[in-house]
């Protein structure tokens, strides 16, 4: 290199020039006969082109923006490549908060069906005519207690023409539940009431007639069943049987509740724990989805760290 151009770029530019100018004119000789022109003299491609440039005349800016100085000694370059950010932990989130919100629509639904099946119990299968009197038997086999029966009579539950809060068709007509012994049970095994309130003491006015039309629930016999932490409602034995009638003569119905509930209990309580599932599924993966959220944002441990190259430039 010369003092007018130090650097490689001058240095190939001159290189270049020398090498890409015509070739000297032949001169006439004495005898007036131009010379024929000889190897040497005859410029060739790479005479105009020039060498191609080495690996030390290809600097790029990015060479020199890290760190190559030109003209120095033999250098070591490295380049860092930039580390990943909090991607993959944002998209973790995302995927559990979906599925978090997907568990908990799921675990709503089979809540709700719950309440869907219970109200949609029918009670025909269950329903038997019994006259103007009929014997029951009381069966609690497993001692958790039982729903026990409806007793009907036909009429309208809303009828109340003469407004004594008494429904019409139990105008005049008592009803009478005996033990076994002939003793007068009706006050520790049965809930008998006309009522049209469904505040009233004892009414049974707010019992669900779920598909019974054109009857009256007059009495609820034996329901043993009692919630936790409530108090068991009647006083039934097990085997003990009860003649029930009235002194009106009016044809009676019974529904058998017990039998009506069992299928709706083992369908319940398996919607139940579907519902416990998606309920639980939801939240973890919402609280999983929310760890994820807090690590992406902070950037804890959601990168790699930059990778380092190095090259060695002479």
């Amino acid at each position: 290199m010369d003092e007018a151009d130090s650097t490689p770029w001058g240095a190939i530019e001159k290189d270049n020039t020398v090498k890409a100018e015509a070739p000297k004119a032949v001169q006439p000789t004495d005898e007036g006969v131009d010379p024929v022109p000889t190897a040497t003299d005859q410029a060739t491609t790479d005479m105009v082109e020039g060498p191609a440039p080495t690996t030390m005349d290809q600097i790029t800016p990015e060479m020199v923006a890290g760190g190559y100085q030109i003209g120095a000694n033999p250098q070591q370059l490295v380049v860092a490549s930039e580390g990943k950010g909090p991607k993959g932990a944002m998209i973790v989130a995302g995927v559990l908060a979906a599925i978090g919100v997907i568990g908990l629509i799921a675990g709503a639904i089979f809540a709700g069906s719950i309440e869907g099946m219970y109200n949609e119990l029918e009670t025909a299968d269950h329903t038997k005519i019994v006259g103007s009197s009929a014997e029951l038997t009381y069966n609690d086999q497993d001692g958790l207690g039982e729903e026990g029966w409806y007793l009907l009579i036909p009429g309208d539950p809303k009828a109340d023409e003469n407004n004594n809060g008494i429904m019409d068709a139990c105008e005049d007509v008592n009803f009478i539940i005996l033990d076994a012994d002939g003793n007068d049970a009706s006050e520790r095994a049965a809930r008998i009431s006309c009522s049209t309130s469904a505040t009233d003491d004892g009414s049974n006015a707010g019992e669900p007639y779920w598909d019974i039309k054109d009857a009256i629930v007059v009495a609820r016999i034996c329901h043993t069943f009692a919630e936790e932490g409530e108090s068991v409602e009647h006083r039934c034995a097990e085997g003990e049987v009860f003649t029930v009638s009235n002194d009106a003569n009016v044809s009676m119905s019974v529904v058998d509740l017990d039998a009506m509930m069992i299928p709706f209990v083992e369908d319940a309580i398996g919607a139940g724990l579907l519902s416990a599932a998606g309920f639980g599924a939801g939240c973890c993966s919402m609280c999983g989805g929310l760890v994820a959220l807090i690590v992406g944002l902070t950037r804890l441990g959601g990168g790699k760290p930059k990778q380092n190259v190095q090259f060695q430039i002479h």
